[in-house]
């Protein structure tokens, strides 16, 4: 018959105590590190949102938070608008404020503009270019039909140089 005997004295006691606690507190802490981190998110989605409804500019914004790294990423899906031609002047102005008003990095703003695609706008496969309202392509190619083909050959250098124009 095996007898096992454990003897608690005060020392490993304490150091029993010493490892929970410890790995209590850093529960806690991966806890706390979690909620910071969606707090800061909604911070970010809520001012770049107020900021465009400021504007008068219907905007969808997403953040999230890159792998190990402290800085954050905005996704942001608006209307196409002329106002966001520059859209990288914007940006900087963006992740300057909100660094400075919430202490948050914002690495990156990248943007989407989704087209509404009407039935209007869809052509079928083989259209004529007699119908079309553009120039170009109703006389691009009548252009193209009445030119001779198109050939490449070999010519000496003076022949090139006698062809050149200006010369």
């Amino acid at each position: 018959m095996l007898t096992l005997t454990i003897n608690l004295d005060a020392l490993s006691f304490y150091i029993v105590v010493a490892d929970i606690v410890l790995l209590l507190c850093y529960v806690l802490y991966i806890k706390h590190r979690d909620r910071q981190r969606k707090r800061a998110v909604t911070v970010i989605t809520g001012f770049i949102t107020e900021y465009f409804s400021n504007s008068g500019t219907e905007a969808k914004v997403s953040c999230y938070r890159l792998e190990q790294d402290r800085h954050f990423v905005v996704l942001i899906e608006s209307e196409p608008l002329k106002r966001f031609r520059y859209s990288n002047i914007l940006e900087n102005n963006l992740i300057n404020h909100i660094q400075k008003t919430t202490g948050n990095v914002v690495e990156r703003i990248y943007w989407r503009f989704p087209v509404q695609v009407s039935q209007q706008t869809i052509l079928p496969y083989k259209t004529s270019s007699a119908g079309s309202d553009d120039d170009y392509f109703s006389q691009e190619p009548d252009k193209a039909k009445l030119q001779p083909g198109y050939g490449v050959a070999e010519i000496s250098w003076e022949e090139f140089e006698h062809t050149k124009p200006g010369s």
